[in-house]
Formats: C-alpha cells, structure tokens, sequence
C-alpha cells in the first residue's frame, strides 16, 4: 500500500521545485501523503527508508551534472553501499536541455542509484528537454493511472 509518497527534488533555476510542486498537488488531490525533499538540504539517506513511493524531480545541469547545491547528496548516493530500499516504487521526471552532450544525466544517475540501492522502476523515466509541459501531463496520468491500479 502507498502511504508515504516523497518527492526528490533537485533544481538549478527553479524549474524542477515548480515540477515537483505540481505533482506533489496533484497526488495530494488524489489523496496521498506527499512529502518534498529539496536533495540540496539532505545529508544521508536515512530520510528514504520510511517511503513507500520514492518520485525524483530531478534537472541536469551542464554536461550532464546535478545541480551546483544536489552534489553533496548525489555524491553520496554514488558512495554509498546499497541501502536495500525493498523494491519501494520508483518514478523519475527529469528536466534537462538536449543542447548538452550528456542530456538529462541527473535523472538517469538518480534512477540508477536509487535501483542500486533497491528501489524499481514502475513507469518510464522521462527526459524532458527545454519544453516540457506536454510530457509532464502525461506522465502525470501514467503516473496516476499505475497508482491507482
């Protein structure tokens, strides 16, 4: 049963905490319990052990880098022995700019270590480019329709 959705929030201009601030409201409408967690203000991994749905909300910024203020927790993410999540459910949305060499590199580094550390994916990870409106409602219904089944 999901009882504990937490949102994994990483941003360099804003636009991934507007993104996981219109998720987090729409899953509240649904009915779930739905925490945000900017990753630049945690410093261990202890915080994802009582999720029962983990979402990352995650943009790329450079070549494929996390934001400048996410790097310390990524890095610990990367450094870590596996945590053994329980295959907790695992959805990814990631905002990046393809004009990068290494497009949406954080929501993929962020679907790979929270997979190492035993989470599983549900639905696709997105990798939206510059304009993202259009895949974000529909990932929100892929989202909503997997949660409801």
């Amino acid at each position: 049963m999901i009882s504990k959705i937490k949102i994994l929030m990483a941003t360099q201009t804003g636009s991934a905490e507007e993104v996981a601030d219109e998720v987090k409201e729409a899953l509240e409408e649904e009915g779930y319990s739905v925490d945000n967690h900017d990753l630049a203000d945690e410093s261990d991994l202890a915080f994802l052990s009582d999720a029962t749905f983990l979402i990352g909300v995650v943009s790329t910024w450079g070549d494929g880098e996390p934001p400048d203020d996410a790097v310390p927790f990524f890095e610990l993410l990367r450094k870590s022995p596996p945590i053994g999540l329980g295959e907790i459910p695992l959805a990814i949305f990631g905002l990046g700019d393809s004009d990068y060499e290494i497009f949406n590199g954080c929501g993929k580094e962020l679907e790979k270590e929270l997979i190492r550390h035993g989470a599983h994916s549900i639905i696709p990870r997105v990798d939206c480019d510059v304009w993202y409106e259009d895949e974000l409602l529909q990932w929100l219904n892929d989202l909503r329709r997997t949660l409801s089944s």
